[in-house]
């Protein structure tokens, strides 16, 4: 930017003139200012807001969305409808009557969207739509299920869909997964508390070890096919394929669902 000295000052304060120099570059900058003016190319338009807005109305069946869900299923963030709108109530406004002009209509959501649902609200709709299905639903296969409650919440409750596939099998059992419920003679070898154990020859089965297994035979018996969420009465137990009594290790591929009457029937034995 161009500064004028003293004497220049002093001059333009008693009506006078700076020299020639000083007007020419005066006029020089006053011409890049306008120049300079930035056109953001990124800006998003808004014909691109409500097109946005109409897609996730689509996807949601034509009920109320809030800010969360329009981030899911959205190019663009829930933040730039709002500087657009001025809020987010504004632009849900803007769409009921847009979608209105177009034969649409937008209906209210059936629950509040911030509801917290009780473990049997959301363990009996996950019912509903595991037995309409007739096995484990993924995300897609639970949005296209028309949810009461969505997949989302499921998320947030219990920190994953696999986390919430085992919750929601130990509801209908009762009780946790079983582990090798089979009763197994102790092992004579006794391993001094100094020592280290690797995990592999733990009969304990960690957690995580467990979920993949159960996420891996979609929480069903791999025998028989019986799952509690779809059979009432059946329990699932983690079986050692090869058994833990006869040098069988805690790994992934040693490892199966077996319902209760399954797994009796195996015993310590294994079965190709």
């Amino acid at each position: 930017m161009i500064k004028l000295n003293k004497f220049e000052v002093l001059k333009i304060e008693e009506g006078g003139f700076p020299n020639t120099n000083y007007i020419y570059n005066l006029s020089l900058f006053i011409n890049m200012e306008f120049q300079f003016q930035r056109h953001r190319i990124d800006k998003i338009s808004k014909d691109k807001i409500i097109s946005e807005l109409e897609k996730v109305a689509k996807k949601n069946n034509f009920i109320v969305f809030g800010k969360r869900e329009f981030n899911e299923y959205s190019e663009i963030s829930a933040g730039t409808v709002i500087r657009k709108f001025g809020t987010w109530r504004k632009a849900i406004s803007f769409l009921k009557d847009y979608l209105k002009n177009k034969g649409h209509e937008l209906s209210a959501r059936k629950t509040p969207p911030n509801r917290i649902y009780s473990d049997k609200e959301l363990f009996d709709e996950m019912e509903r739509i595991w037995k309409q299905l007739g096995h484990r639903p993924s995300k897609i296969e639970w949005t296209a299920s028309k949810p009461k409650i969505s997949f989302g919440c499921y998320k947030h409750r219990f920190g994953g869909w696999t986390n919430t596939c085992l919750k929601f099998i130990e509801y209908k059992m009762g009780h946790e997964v079983i582990i090798d419920d089979i009763p197994k003679k102790e092992s004579v070898k006794e391993i001094q508390p100094e020592l280290k154990i690797k995990k592999e020859d733990k009969r304990d089965i960690p957690l995580k070890l467990r979920l993949s297994v159960l996420n891996r035979d979609n929480f069903r018996c791999v025998f028989c096919g019986r799952s509690p969420a779809t059979s009432v009465g059946v329990i699932l137990h983690i079986d050692h394929i090869h058994p833990f009594a006869k040098g069988g290790k805690t790994t992934l591929n040693n490892l199966q669902t077996l319902c209760s009457k399954c797994n009796i029937g195996k015993s310590d034995r294994k079965l190709n």
